[in-house]
């Protein structure tokens, strides 16, 4: 019934959005028409009282554009007649001249770094225009919750950022990795370096032990699939809202801060212009593991203790082989040597390097074109990225398509309609399995070619040959997305707004695991992926609805008290449902299907529905631009808590003191413009939890034992629940400063805050596991986290060369301060905590030959009796090479205690992983349309505890050793890295023992990447104006090109998902592209 459901949904919409482009496209034309010919229509005016049609007078404008300090010439600047398609671009000496105008228009003159003017003609022949440096300080007008504000008005802690100042000719297709390092106190972290991979935000530190990310809306309105599928190039601006006073307005979801984006609109009385831009880039792993050479991976076999290989091969004899091989090549010209029937391999393989032998390459084009007139403005744009990633075949892709309509038209002189069409579509392609990681695991000297088994030749099951082979893991979204808006002024000072969005997104999930039979690399026998072939389908669909209707209104009184408020009411629905099959034995693997499928089908189903009700407000409040006052409050009601527990008030105040505009400040505004001290205080909720977390529910599962000689189906058990539990609160205290000088060039903002968030949700009580179930969800548990955010930019010009550099920084901890755990447990939280605390163990040094009774050692040195006072791992007899840890309980036992604070053991807090000291660094140079631009990014300060195949040696039985790993103990290398190896990797207790977590291994997780270098040229306009183009831009840019670490090879610090490095590698890339408009 519910697959009916989904499917009639499909259909119905799938028609509502082909009417929707039909009529999308006709409009469009018809505004274009009119467009054109309203610029034609307003050139000439008839004056009825006499009847004489009256041509307006023409004249030649001749004019020089230069900077008002220095006086020099300013090349490039754009020069537009207002309401006409008459333009020039200024020339090398900052002339220009237009032809035929009218007399009494209006020139609008531009130039990045200057600000904007508006200049009337009035009837001259000549003019000398002064442009001056656009500071981009306290005019600036930054969009914040429903509303804009100016930069000087603004008393909370905000963060803005303007797209194109941060895209510039970068090559990142996707919103969340251009945000990395631009904005203090956004963290921002890459899931995967694979094609289309995702990002993950973070705005201060951890806000609740549940988890939880910020709050993304797109012009107001919540953003239903991910980040990646936005194209930026259809973005203005992002703004980052942090503290509670600016993202209260949005209370209900903003407990993690507020990720506010701005669409690009049209601009009114704008010709009719057409933006070109590509780009095509170039990229290759930036880091890779290297692995041990076969001799030196053998080597290790035999100082374990190795006589024979697993598959049968004598190590000494293998050992001989590879030091003849050395020596005479050509003589095993087939790279290994038969002995007794047995098969040793000599050759050293690039495993890895065969899987990865392909340069990734991207292509990305975006064609925007915008226009109008007084009353009606549009702006079109169509955005296309494809990635093909580096493995062996072209199955790891990605791309992206997006298109978008944005239409404003004036209905009548108070009222103003918009409505915004947005699609895209993204698919993405990864081969089934986790290759990479089997390309990282298995040892240089594994076969790359064919193997003979049984006289059968089959491929080698390395990771290059399984993905040529195997089957495909195929993920698709698509977002039609409708947002329509009316804007209405029936008096002065008054403005109303109702805005709509409709979102509908599909979800499509193809997984295909071929049955692939193969040669074991390493046995040299017959080896399969599976049992059988297993095909997976799933498809989810989400629809989404918002309603916003606010009303803005301003007051001046006595020019001195500036009053706006704003009220506004919400409503958002969401409702999804999904359907997926999961079928096994294909009938033709080339042709997987469901219907294919002749073993056993397992169906599932999913749905999810919630609803928000709110009610907001704002008061904001200047006295002579001197004194700031703002206060919000907004009560929302989520259908995701229990009745008579849903509703929230969350209210917010923030004050700020501009004090370079107190009259006794007056003598020094010439050197500090501005200073602005501000303080904000407020609380927002948390419904982060799932939309049914009030009902009991049971789940269903095949059992494991038998019934009849069939599994049969039994229930989880149920989940005690509360009826009564409510909204997490966070309250937020902010105090920081903005500061100009200079003149402007150097500007500064710091910020430190305060955050609590109260009545966290976890497990209210410990209940016995006799119960069979968890206890249920209380609000129980409080959390504090404070830090410091600082932005410091300069930005100044010397004749030509016209220069900026920017910093910022950013760093915060978290404690617990309320927890109950009553027997201090440390594996769960605990009052006084500080979130990302590693507990391990203080290394002292290697146990030694003199730490035994002489004589007690056997000819490996082992099994040895330690003499009196050396202390032991509880459980673990030492050999000489094994990890002696400091007995900080003195009891001359290692162990972890109690595992409580009371009781410890040996075991102490000896790092953190939270990522401290956060920072950015940017800078750009331009000079007669060259210009070169950097950025860096970086964490100061960061612990890591590496457990894995890369962190140390023969993590696994007969598993990889990397270069990295060969400073190994044995007796004839006692100085070294790592203790001593034992056969069975981690199976063994004394390897198990040495690998515990504990300061020898604690490694340094600070960095610094050179995230972009980039070489731009902008043509000059006397180059390029005979070809009708208006501006064109080449250049060449390097991306994540430099990474300095204290990381093993083939680590990445920044990638979330790193796997031990089993992960899709982290990307450099270079690229070249231009942009044009016409």
């Amino acid at each position: 019934m519910k697959h009916n459901r989904l499917l009639n949904q499909f259909n119905y919409y799938k028609c509502i959005y082909k009417k929707i482009a039909l009529f999308t496209f006709a409009f469009i034309s018809i505004i274009d028409i009119y467009a054109k010919e309203g610029d034609r229509l307003i050139t000439h005016t008839v004056n009825q009282a006499d009847n004489i049609e009256q041509v307006a007078k023409k004249i030649t404008l001749k004019g020089k554009i230069i900077d008002a300090n220095t006086q020099e010439a300013i090349i490039g600047a754009n020069i537009q007649v207002k309401g006409s398609n008459a333009g020039q671009i200024s020339d090398i000496d900052g002339n220009f001249i237009l032809n035929d105008i009218d007399a009494n228009s209006t020139l609008i003159v531009s130039y990045i770094g200057y600000l904007h003017q508006e200049i009337p003609i009035k009837g001259k022949n000549s003019l000398i225009i002064q442009l001056k440096e656009d500071t981009q300080t306290l005019n600036d007008v930054v969009v914040v919750g429903f509303a804009k504000q100016k930069k000087a008005n603004m008393t909370g802690a905000v963060s803005s950022v303007k797209m194109d100042d941060i895209i510039g000719v970068r090559p990142i297709a996707t919103t969340g990795s251009l945000l990395q390092g631009v904005a203090p106190g956004l963290q921002v972290t890459q899931d995967t370096g694979e094609p289309g991979g995702g990002s993950s935000f973070n705005i201060r530190g951890t806000t609740s032990i549940n988890g939880g990310s910020p709050l993304i809306l797109v012009d107001n309105v919540y953003y239903n699939g991910p980040l990646n599928m936005l194209n930026p190039n259809d973005i203005e601006s992002v703004t980052v809202l942090k503290d509670a006073s600016s993202a209260s307005i949005y209370g209900a979801r903003s407990a993690f801060g507020v990720i506010l984006i701005t669409t690009k609109g049209a601009q009114k009385g704008q010709k009719v212009q057409l933006t070109y831009n590509n780009n095509f880039t170039f990229s290759r792993p930036s880091s890779l593991p290297e692995k041990a050479s076969p001799l030196q991976t053998v080597q290790a076999y035999k100082d374990m203790g190795y006589i024979t290989y697993y598959s049968g091969q004598t190590v000494d004899t293998w050992l001989d082989l590879l030091h003849d091989y050395q020596a005479n090549p050509k003589a095993y010209s087939n790279g290994y040597a038969e002995v007794d029937g047995m098969r040793y391999q000599l050759a050293e393989s690039d495993v890895l390097g065969d899987f990865m032998s392909e340069t990734g390459f991207q292509q990305k084009h975006d064609l925007t074109a915008s226009g109008g007139s007084d009353d009606i403005s549009y702006r079109m744009s169509l955005g296309y990225v494809s990635n093909d990633g580096i493995m062996v075949t072209d199955r790891d892709n990605y791309k992206r398509y997006n298109g978008r309509a944005f239409i404003s038209g004036k209905i009548t002189d108070w009222l103003t309609a918009q409505v915004d069409f947005t699609f895209s579509k993204q698919d993405k392609n990864m081969p089934s399995g986790a290759n990479y990681q089997k390309a990282v695991q298995q040892a240089s000297y594994a076969p790359t070619g064919m193997i003979n088994i049984n006289g059968e030749d089959m491929i080698s099951g390395v990771a290059a040959n399984l993905v040529k082979a195997g089957g495909d893991n195929k993920t698709g979204y698509t977002d039609s997305r409708i947002f329509a808006k009316l804007i209405a002024t029936p008096l002065k000072g008054l403005t109303l707004n109702a805005e709509f969005t409709y979102d509908h997104l599909n979800y499509n999930v193809t997984n295909f695991t071929k049955r692939v039979v193969y040669a074991n690399a390493d046995k040299f026998s017959e080896d399969s992926t599976g049992d059988n072939s297993t095909y997976y389908r799933n498809k989810e669909m989400t629809n989404y609805t918002a309603l916003n209707i606010y009303g803005t209104y301003n007051k001046v009184f006595s020019e001195k008290h500036n009053f706006t408020v704003m009220l506004g009411y919400n409503l958002e629905n969401s409702y999804k449902e999904g359907l997926s099959v999961t079928a096994s034995e294909m009938i033709n693997d080339e042709l997987p299907s469901i219907s294919q499928s002749v073993g056993e089908k397992k169906p599932d189903d999913s749905f999810n529905e919630f609803s928000i009700l709110v009610f907001f407000g704002r008061l904001n409040y200047t006295y002579k631009e001197r004194y700031l006052l703002e206060l919000s409050g907004r009560a929302d009601a989520s259908s995701k808590f229990p009745r008579g527990s849903r509703w929230g008030f969350f209210p917010s105040a923030s004050v700020g003191w501009r004090i370079m505009e107190e009259p006794f400040m007056e003598s020094l505004r010439e050197y500090i413009p501005e200073f602005k001290i501000r303080a904000s205080y407020g609380e927002v909720g948390n419904q982060n939890i799932s939309a049914y977390a009030f009902i009991p529910s049971m789940g269903s599962y095949r059992s494991s034992w038998l019934h009849d000689n069939q599994q049969p189906i039994t229930l989880y058990s149920p989940d005690i629940v509360s009826n009564s539990f409510t909204w997490e609160r966070v309250q937020s205290f902010n105090i920081g400063f903005d500061l100009s000088l200079l003149n402007n060039r150097l500007s500064a903002n710091f910020d430190y805050f305060c955050r609590y968030t109260k009545d966290m949700l976890t497990d209210g009580v410990e209940l016995p596991n006799v119960l069979g179930t968890g206890a249920p969800l209380q609000n129980v548990a409080n959390l504090k986290s404070k830090g410091f955010e600082l932005e410091m930019n300069w930005r100044d010009r010397i004749g030509d060369i016209a220069y900026s550099i920017g910093f910022n920084l950013y760093d915060y901890k978290s404690f617990i301060t309320k927890f109950d755990n009553e027997a201090g447990l440390i594996s769960s939280h605990y009052k006084g905590e500080r979130l990302g605390s590693i507990w391990g163990y203080v290394t002292d040094r290697y146990y030694t030959v003199d730490d035994f009774i002489e004589g007690s050692l056997d000819a490996d040195l082992k099994n040895g009796k330690l003499k009196e006072g050396i202390p032991h791992v509880e459980g673990i007899k030492p050999n000489p090479g094994d990890i002696l840890y400091k007995d900080l309980d003195g009891n001359g036992i290692i162990n972890a205690g109690k595992s409580t604070l009371d009781d410890p053991g040996d075991r102490t807090i000896i790092g953190n992983n939270q990522l401290r000291l956060q920072y950015g660094v940017n800078g750009s140079i331009n000079w007669k349309g060259i210009g070169f631009s950097f950025m860096l990014q970086g964490v100061g300060k960061t612990d890591k505890y590496l457990s894995h195949d890369l962190a140390f040696p023969y993590y696994y039985e007969f598993g990889t050793i990397y270069k990295h790993q060969l400073d190994y103990w044995t007796p004839q290398n006692t100085n070294c890295e790592f203790p001593r190896l034992y056969q069975t990797g981690t199976r063994n207790s004394n390897y198990s023992a040495n690998i515990r977590t504990q300061t020898k291994y604690l490694t340094n997780g600070a960095y610094m990447r050179v995230k972009n270098l980039t070489l731009a040229y902008t043509f000059s306009n006397e180059l390029i104006k005979h070809f009708g183009i208006s501006n064109l831009r080449i250049y060449a840019t390097g991306e994540n090109l430099f990474t300095f670490d204290h990381l093993p090879k083939g680590l990445d610090p920044t990638l979330s998902n790193k796997g031990g490095g089993m992960g899709y590698p982290f990307m450099k890339s270079y690229s070249f592209g231009l942009s044009i408009t016409l």
